[in-house]
């Protein structure tokens, strides 16, 4: 079993886990913590990583459940993240095979909640990968803590692919991007990639 906050467009070591664990509990009962992979995902550019953030409402307590979140629309940051996925990955081979719909999800597909909007996109982005990982929502606070920085999941060993800001000759690999970084950049193979990166810890 391993468990996951939920996250946005999380990084490729986080579907790297959905595809090769048999058992996923995504953490429902977490309080929210904010400036993580639960409101943020990381793209490459030709300015180098920079982090898309989700604004959420205003919440009233010092913990708030991490079910009870709302989106805000406050600095019209959907807007924002449509309009920098097109600027640094719109000449990326599969950017126009997703865009649409994925923008219909954003908009139109969950209920309103951080949780709702990063599930629904996590269900949409494991359709088009082809996986079908066994998850299930933890009824209580399992007790693991996910705090800000890399979730160094265990097992992931990343494996290099094709990259537009790589290929236009401005970065060098950057990896653990979000999960759009692989899909945008290498479409139906993505899964080939996560595939090759994971090692399967040795037993004795």
């Amino acid at each position: 079993m391993i468990v996951l906050p939920t996250t946005y467009f999380g990084p490729v070591s986080y579907y790297a886990a959905l595809m090769h664990s048999d058992d996923v509990v995504i953490e429902a009962n977490e309080y929210y913590v904010k400036q993580t992979l639960r409101n943020r995902c990381l793209i490459a550019t030709n300015q180098g990583v920079q982090t898309l953030s989700i604004n959420v409402q205003k919440v009233n307590r010092p913990q708030a459940p991490i079910r009870s979140v709302m989106l805000s629309d406050h600095g019209n940051w959907m807007h924002q993240h449509l309009y920098s996925l097109a600027t640094y990955y719109g000449n990326s081979p599969f950017y126009e095979f997703y865009i649409d719909e994925l923008r219909e999800v954003m908009q139109h597909g969950h209920d309103g909640s951080l949780f709702g909007l990063n599930e629904a996109l996590r269900q949409k982005l494991c359709e088009w990968i082809g996986i079908q990982p066994q998850v299930r929502y933890s009824e209580q606070w399992m007790g693991q803590t996910f705090d800000k920085g890399p979730l160094n999941i265990p097992g992931f060993v990343p494996e290099p692919y094709y990259q537009v800001a790589v290929a236009e000759g401005y970065t060098a690999f950057e990896p653990d991007m979000s999960i759009l970084d692989l899909l945008f950049n290498m479409g139906p193979e993505s899964i080939l990639v996560l595939k090759n990166s994971w090692q399967t810890p040795a037993t004795e």
